[in-house]
């Protein structure tokens, strides 16, 4: 009987974990207008999930990130990229290697950056990511009409 109850514990496991790849993919991705004449701001983002930190060697990571405008009220809308490509649920990653370029508006704006490096671990009867490394920083940056800025950042390691 433990066999078969530790057998539907990791169905379901497999469903849940289904299921939030499934509803990231349907929402899809909303981006701000960053108007006529646009700045860029280039990320490049190296990030890892140390191997002390993983519960076995084999085991899948999964990363969302993102860079965003900060507004007074309501949700943080997502800059666009220039290329378009996934920000969240990207699976079985690491490390995450990234070099993107964002269109923003120009002037000067608070920026979020942040990037999550989780596994989806069982607790008790349910199972859900389980946040292993990850980055929040505001950058204030005052960019000019057709201007640019470059990022660079390191997040976790060996």
């Amino acid at each position: 009987m433990p066999f078969l109850k530790n057998k539907l514990r990791g169905a379901a496991a497999l469903l849940v974990a289904g299921l939030m790849l499934a509803g990231a993919l349907a929402c899809g991705e909303y981006y701000l207008d960053p108007g006529p004449n646009p700045a860029r701001i280039r990320v490049k983002l190296w990030a890892m999930v140390p191997a002390k930190l993983k519960q076995v060697p084999s085991e899948w990571i999964y990363w969302d990130w993102s860079l965003r405008l900060v507004v007074p009220k309501g949700a943080y809308p997502m800059l666009p990229p220039t290329v378009k490509q996934d920000f969240y649920t990207i699976p079985n990653t690491n490390p995450l290697v990234r070099d993107v370029t964002f269109l923003a508006p120009p002037g000067k704006r608070k920026y979020l950056l942040e990037v999550y490096g989780y596994a989806i671990r069982q607790r008790g009867e349910h199972s859900g990511p389980k946040i292993l490394t990850y980055l929040q920083q505001t950058l204030e940056l005052d960019l000019p009409p057709g201007g640019s800025y470059l990022i660079e950042r390191r997040v976790g390691g060996q």
